[in-house]
């Protein structure tokens, strides 16, 4: 069952990654400098998949209370933005710093969720960033916040240390609600 897990979790974060490099790709069809780019990026990518240790576990977390921690950052880091005007980045980086202290304040808790709580959070920030023009309500900060926290915990251990899981995750559920609202609206 663990092997499903991951090879779910590595097929949908592979799409979203090619989506979103097909989609580079539709925005800039005649610019041969950004072609290359994207095929460097592409053969990188490919080769790292295949070339790339994968962290086992025999108890990976799978709290599905974690989606919960990013619907909380994506909704806090979006209000603080629409609200306050701070920026988006500015946002999220407020409350990505408050979610680096909760391993901190409950440190006596021997529970390893504690320690996956920050990473949600701030994978929600991501979500969170969303710009207003796209996202024009807190439902689909919500709902894209709830498929960003399952792709979370699908890839929970998968791609450890590899950078750009969070934001890729965080695009998933974004684009996922975006083509939803396209199709239905």
């Amino acid at each position: 069952m663990i092997k499903l897990y991951r090879r779910t979790s590595r097929v949908i974060l592979v799409l979203l990654q090619l989506s979103f490099i097909t989609a580079i790709f539709y925005d800039v069809l005649n610019e041969f400098s950004v072609l290359v780019f994207i095929g460097i990026i592409g053969f990188l990518g490919l080769f790292s998949l295949v070339k790339m240790a994968h962290e086992s576990h025999d108890n990976p977390t799978k709290s599905y209370v974690l989606i919960l921690f990013v619907i909380l950052g994506a909704l806090s880091t979006f209000m603080i933005n629409l609200k306050l005007e701070t920026g988006p980045v500015v946002a999220a980086a407020f409350i990505g710093t408050i979610a680096s202290f909760t391993p901190t304040v409950f440190r006596n808790k021997s529970k390893k969720i504690i320690k996956d709580i920050p990473s949600a959070i701030y994978s929600g920030t991501f979500v969170g960033m969303t710009s207003v023009s796209i996202s024009a309500s807190y439902w689909f900060i919500i709902i894209s916040g709830f498929i960003a926290g399952l792709l979370f915990v699908l890839a929970t251990n998968t791609f450890v240390g590899v950078g750009g899981k969070l934001g890729t995750i965080a695009f998933g559920g974004v684009a996922v609600v975006f083509i939803l609202t396209l199709i239905i609206g």
